[in-house]
């Protein structure tokens, strides 16, 4: 799977905002880090980042929604799992540079980053 932060995904946004050469030819861009992650390297990157051991075991799509019910984002996590096992969010660009001149954040800073206790 590839990802984004909220934070880079908006200064992307607001960088094709003021910049008409951004978009002044209807460009699409799709704003990924520089590489995907299988589920198993994401349990290292989060186990790294938690200081705790996460693992990761294959789930129906019913469970994983099941587990994040609770905390009111089981359906739109699932929809995204399921997305996910289809290859839909394998997808890696350089549009981030290409608009902002810099990489995106990288996931395992990310999560440093944002891990709360």
């Amino acid at each position: 799977m590839s990802f984004i932060s909220r934070k880079d995904s908006a200064e992307a946004i607001a960088n094709v905002a003021v910049k008409p050469y951004l978009r002044d030819r209807g460009q699409n861009y799709l704003l990924t880090m520089t590489q995907n992650y299988n589920m198993v390297e994401l349990a290292h990157l989060m186990t790294a980042a938690t200081g705790q051991q996460i693992g990761y075991a294959p789930v129906s799509l019913q469970e994983f929604a099941d587990i994040y019910r609770a905390e009111g984002d089981g359906d739109e996590l699932a929809s995204m799992y399921h997305a996910a096992a289809m290859g839909l969010m394998d997808g890696v660009t350089n549009d981030f540079r290409h608009i902002t001149g810099h990489a995106p954040q990288d996931m395992g800073t990310f999560l440093k980053e944002n891990y709360q206790q």
